[in-house]
């Protein structure tokens, strides 16, 4: 089964799909409108194919509890996760705080970074790493 975009869906009476922001390999992440606080937040959203498998649900579960219990200023907060009914039929969302900027991959797209912008990236980068770390998290996709 494709996913349909959800886009103009709520997500359990609380989160507006606004637009997708990215797509990866088991769903896609979208800015939506929190409609209690009107707050933009980043909700990524597991395809439904996926809801067929129960490894990736269990997958996806502990991947929100990890982010949710991680807090360093170099880590997107994570501050929701559930399940709700879409067209497509059940799917898993987590949601974070939505940061509206630019990602490394686009900016390196434009040169090379400064010594002095690389070094501080790159601290801050091992800072978030080593306080996942600490608490027993591996991640497998830096962004």
């Amino acid at each position: 089964m494709r996913f349909a975009e959800p886009i103009g869906q709520t997500l359990d009476e609380k989160y507006k799909i606004e637009r997708e922001l990215g797509r990866g390999g088991m769903g896609s992440v979208y800015l939506a409108t929190h409609l209690g606080t009107e707050r933009p937040v980043a909700v990524k959203v597991i395809a439904p194919q996926f809801m067929e498998r129960p490894e990736f649900i269990e997958r996806f579960r502990r991947e929100a509890k990890a982010a949710g219990r991680l807090r360093h200023p170099n880590v997107v907060d994570v501050t929701d996760f559930g399940f709700a009914q879409t067209d497509e039929g059940q799917v898993a969302y987590l949601v974070m705080e939505y940061l509206d900027g630019e990602n490394l991959a686009n900016r390196l797209t434009k040169g090379p970074l400064r010594i002095d912008q690389a070094l501080r990236t790159a601290v801050e980068i091992a800072d978030a790493l080593d306080r996942a770390h600490r608490q027993g998290i591996v991640h497998r996709d830096l962004k």
